[in-house]
């Protein structure tokens, strides 16, 4: 008489180690992921405010001094103005910097200029009309050698920045009314972030 056989086992039960790892896996693959992702995108969020004190502060290689803010302003030129959406304000901010070494505007380069309201909504600048652009825009100010005749009174304000000088450069944003008295001018780096340059209205 012949000894029982023993039952082999089954295709699941040889592979349980590699089915529990997978388990394991898995989910620790999403959530590594899922991680990844919002690391990222909380390093990129503005949300460190470096305060620009009506004396001026010192950031990012400048002296930064308060804004000016203009709600619905009135075109350095006459002509044909761009109709904007209902229920909607032009906003024209001037900055005001200084820089001690010329060279220092290479590392301003790249800044991106901003409202903010208080719930946290942000709008970037808008590219309008020239005619609302009476000064540079950007934080490097202007690089013409003389003013252009075509850009008439504003050309004043297209000539290189001086170390050691303050200078204006400007930046016009379309916003809704009901926050156009509340928006808060923002500078922004992508190499300084998740700090930014705000400045009190």
């Amino acid at each position: 008489m012949t000894g029982a056989r023993r039952a082999r086992r089954g295709w699941f039960q040889r592979n349980r180690v590699a089915f529990g790892v997978l388990v394991l896996a898995i989910p620790l693959a999403g959530w590594w992921t899922t991680r990844s992702d919002y690391t990222s995108w909380y390093d990129a969020e503005p949300r460190d405010a470096v305060t620009v004190s009506s004396g001026g502060t010192a950031y990012n290689g400048a002296t930064w001094y308060a804004t000016s803010v203009e709600e619905n302003p009135q075109p350095s030129e006459s002509g044909q103005q761009d109709a904007l959406p209902q229920g909607t304000t032009r906003i024209r901010v001037y900055y005001r910097l200084q820089v001690d070494k010329l060279s220092a505007l290479d590392g301003l380069g790249g800044c991106q200029l901003h409202l903010r309201a208080p719930d946290g909504r942000v709008w970037d600048e808008t590219q309008v009309a020239d005619a609302f652009q009476d000064r540079p825009t950007g934080c490097t100010g202007g690089s013409d050698d003389k003013p252009a005749s075509w850009r008439g009174a504003a050309g004043q304000y297209y000539l290189k920045p001086v170390a050691g000088k303050p200078f204006e450069t400007v930046a016009i944003f379309v916003v809704p009314t009901s926050v156009a008295g509340s928006v808060q001018p923002t500078i922004t780096w992508a190499t300084t972030l998740p700090q930014y340059l705000a400045f009190p209205r």
